[in-house]
């Protein structure tokens, strides 16, 4: 563990003493030796485009894993820089969109929730998000190592951000939510047993339907919100429009119906920069039990 800690604290540091363009490219090379030693990660990626994008070629989706992993090594780098890119300011590195809807749903106290996926990069957008519009409270799963759980939760506070940990998030979010803050979840990961299942890049996925569970509970709009890479060290905030809760009344068909809007909504953004989203997940691991055969009396 405190091996861990001190690499992680080491690649910290120098990557925060590099120039631009060499932890630009620093990373790029990051991701392709991630790429090259990392097979079982690499063949999860693969089936899962391939899947994804039928209409590609055995040769696009190679290259485009290539691109991915290329993306997740960018990922490692500028998050270790954060510290950097708030100390110069961080809106000189992220472009913001018109906010107008997000600032007025603020302005009248209302809770609100930011859908959001390991789209893009989350920890840039996380930061953006809370130094530029609201403070965010992120539902983030505690990490195996409690030195770098500290580090990366104290990264993590540095632009005004709280944490809710996995154990009573429901209960945090609540008052959060009430108390007209802005709430942060993850849309993609598998959720098991815990999830209902939502059409994603056209097979079901078993998606948390704790976004849409809260907003018709408490009348919470919902955003969809990521940062997108456009650029070297340079990114574009992304918020969708707002979906408001409609109830019919059928508590269930509603959540249902809401979680998979959110997800279509997610698919299209990926398929707009599709080597930024977090392919080496097993998201469709979890699948819907099949119906038992009649047995014969």
């Amino acid at each position: 563990m405190l091996a861990e800690y001190v690499g992680l604290r080491l690649g910290a540091g120098i990557v925060s003493l590099l120039p631009e363009w060499a932890a630009w490219h620093f990373g790029k090379a990051l991701g392709w030796l991630i790429h090259i030693i990392d097979g079982r990660h690499r063949l999860v990626a693969s089936g899962n485009l391939a899947a994804a994008f039928p209409e590609k070629t055995p040769g696009e989706i190679k290259e485009l894993v290539r691109k991915v992993f290329e993306h997740i090594g960018l990922v490692v780098v500028e998050s270790l820089r954060i510290g950097k890119m708030l100390e110069k300011g961080i809106e000189n590195f992220v472009e913001k969109p018109d906010m107008s809807e997000v600032h007025k749903i603020i302005g009248e106290g209302k809770g609100m929730i930011v859908a959001t996926a390991h789209i893009g990069n989350w920890e840039v957008a996380g930061h953006a998000t809370s130094v530029m519009i609201t403070p965010l409270s992120s539902v983030a799963r505690p990490m195996d190592n409690p030195l770098v759980e500290e580090y990366v939760d104290r990264m993590r506070r540095m632009s005004g951000q709280a944490i809710i940990g996995k154990r009573g998030a429901v209960r945090d979010m609540v008052r959060v939510l009430r108390s007209g803050g802005a709430v942060v979840i993850l849309m993609d990961q598998d959720a098991r047993k815990h999830g209902i299942f939502a059409d994603f890049f056209g097979r079901p996925a078993s998606t948390w339907p704790s976004a849409a569970a809260l907003s018709l509970k408490l009348g919470c709009p919902i955003a969809f919100g990521f940062v997108r890479r456009i650029g070297r060290f340079r990114y574009k905030l992304v918020f969708d429009e707002m979906f408001l809760p409609e109830p019919t009344g059928d508590r269930e068909a509603d959540v249902q119906a809401l979680t998979q809007r959110i997800t279509s909504r997610l698919e299209e953004r990926i398929r707009e920069c599709p080597e930024q989203w977090f392919w080496v997940h097993r998201r469709w691991k979890t699948q819907p039990a099949e119906p038992a055969e009649d047995q014969a009396p």
